[in-house]
């Protein structure tokens, strides 16, 4: 009987106590980040300021998590900068060239984010890479408070100067007069909108029919004198050339001139001889006029000198 009770109540506390550590030290480990297994690689990243890092704090590559803070230490030998171990994938290549920064968030929680370079090669395990602190939402919140705190004193003589010029009394008084001439043009308005939509209304209509009326008219008009004026001209083009025929022809004064040109010779040879009379008659007048104051006596003697 005593050999067949190989677990004693005791062994069965102890067992279940050693159970429960595990289960504890797992859990701490799960909250922490930190990884049981060991399927994940160990970089070190060198920072000047690591903000509101803490362990377990979460690491990410292109918006991925890929690990976690294992360890923080301060670098006591050389007196300056926080050496921050990293747990990463092993899965993970880390491209020459590459950095870590620390994000803060609004909610004061820091991350970090590992920024890619483009160098050639990878990051062997154990390496230290280079980190920087981001300036986050909160600290460019800093940054502008300086500037908001010397820009209150402008807003405030702004706001005193305002109130100033609000209570003379010279404002009130071009408000009401802003106030009627506001009213004044509401009825100006109302009553524009009356005649426009009544007697502009009804002069547009009346002007829309006549014109209708003109353009009929004006139809009728060009159709009565396009009509005259075609058969005026079909006219007067056959009577032209008649006309033109009748003179081709030699009929008529006008058709014999052109045709027969002794007229034209006949009246050459009259301006000729009138020609030559008028220089004989220039060159000897005597031959042509007899003038003398005693005319009658010239008479008797010439019937005496006749005798």
């Amino acid at each position: 009987m005593g050999g067949k009770k190989i677990f004693t109540r005791e062994l069965w506390v102890g067992f279940l106590g050693i159970l429960a550590l595990l289960i504890i030290y797992v859990l701490i480990n799960f909250f922490k980040g930190v990884s049981i297994v060991d399927d994940e690689s160990s970089y070190y990243v060198r920072f000047s300021n690591i903000g509101e890092i803490v362990t377990s704090s979460p690491v990410f590559i292109d918006g991925y998590k890929v690990g976690n803070v294992r360890n923080i230490q301060y670098d006591f030998e050389n007196g300056s900068g926080v050496i921050v171990e990293l747990d990463l994938d092993k899965r993970l290549k880390i491209p020459a060239g590459s950095y870590a920064e620390v994000n803060t968030g609004l909610l004061g929680s820091s991350t970090i984010s590992i920024i890619k370079g483009n160098g050639e090669g990878f990051f062997s395990v154990g390496d230290t890479l280079f980190g920087k602190l981001h300036s986050g939402a909160m600290d460019e919140a800093a940054n502008m408070v300086p500037k908001v705190n010397d820009i209150l004193p402008k807003v405030d003589s702004l706001l005193v100067s305002m109130n100033t010029i609000l209570k003379n009394p010279a404002i009130t008084k071009s408000i009401d007069n802003i106030e009627s001439l506001t009213a004044e043009l509401n009825k100006t308005t109302v009553q524009l909108n009356k005649v426009l939509n009544n007697d502009v209304a009804v002069a547009a209509g009346k002007l829309i029919k006549l014109e209708d009326e003109m353009i009929a008219v004006a139809g009728k008009l060009n159709e009565i004198e396009y009509q005259k004026l075609v058969s005026s001209l079909e006219a007067s083009l056959n009577n032209i050339e008649q006309a033109t025929a009748a003179l081709n022809n030699g009929e008529g004064t006008a058709g014999m001139l052109l045709k027969d040109s002794t007229l034209y010779v006949r009246l050459n040879n009259t301006c000729d001889a009138a020609t030559a009379l008028l220089e004989d008659l220039k060159n000897n007048p005597k031959r042509y006029v007899h003038f003398s104051l005693f005319g009658k006596k010239e008479k008797k003697e010439d019937k005496g000198g006749t005798k």
